[in-house]
């Protein structure tokens, strides 16, 4: 069978063009469709990737604020145990203050001082008693100060007294009550106890003993030749 084609020649082109744009529209609409696709898979991807990441840190995030709160807690505990501590060491030093406080005032009372009164309340004290001079009342106050046990130690009064044949010092100090204890204060240089020989006497008296004993051999042997 014989096909004769009537359409002009132009109008054939027109035809054959139009076909070949909409054959390349639709190709390019393909492509356009493939690479929105295909950086949709990939942005995709990126996204639960990132997502991942962030699970992870969130995880890690999460461990790691329960071992800051365990850290947190054991501080406390560790604070709170070392205050129950310390009160009990306070309490066990009050507890054994009272004897300790008079064990030391007796220390610090000198020879010479006799102590006729002590009334204690709140922590305040006051010390009544009679001493050889002031010399030995003001040592006394400063065995006090030197006393962990004793803060604040001033004199209220003092007064001469007759006892007898014998002048004394009546006194009466304040002082405040540490039963808990404090540190004590450091003796000043060169200070020293009364009753306590120096060292200078230390050193001479064995010599003054070698020399009073040399002289009573000399003056027995003189003895002894005018004798003869």
């Amino acid at each position: 069978m014989i096909r004769v084609n009537l359409v002009p020649r132009d109008e054939a082109r027109r035809q054959a063009a139009r076909q070949r744009d909409q054959q390349i529209g639709l190709l390019v609409a393909i492509l356009l469709v493939a690479l929105l696709a295909i950086g949709e898979f990939f942005t995709r991807r990126e996204a639960d990737e990132v997502q991942r990441e962030a699970d992870l840190y969130q995880t890690q995030l999460a461990e790691l604020t329960k071992k800051y709160q365990e850290t947190l807690l054991l501080e406390r505990k560790q604070d709170e145990l070392e205050a129950k501590l310390k009160t009990i060491g306070i309490l066990e030093r009050q507890r054994r203050g009272p004897v300790r406080v008079l064990a030391d005032l007796g220390d610090a009372t000198p020879e010479k001082l006799w102590l006729t009164e002590m009334r204690e309340a709140g922590g305040a004290a006051t010390l009544s008693g009679r001493g050889l001079d002031n010399q030995t009342v003001a040592l006394f106050m400063r065995n006090l100060e030197h006393s962990p046990y004793f803060a604040n130690v001033e004199l209220v009064e003092t007064k001469q007294v007759e006892d007898g044949k014998a002048k004394l010092k009546e006194f009466a100090i304040r002082s405040n009550v540490v039963y808990a204890g404090r540190q004590p204060k450091a003796e000043p240089a060169g200070e020293k106890k009364e009753g306590e020989p120096s060292k200078e006497t230390a050193s001479v008296e064995p010599s003054a003993l070698r020399s009073s004993g040399a002289s009573s051999d000399a003056s027995s042997g003189a003895g002894a030749e005018s004798a003869s």
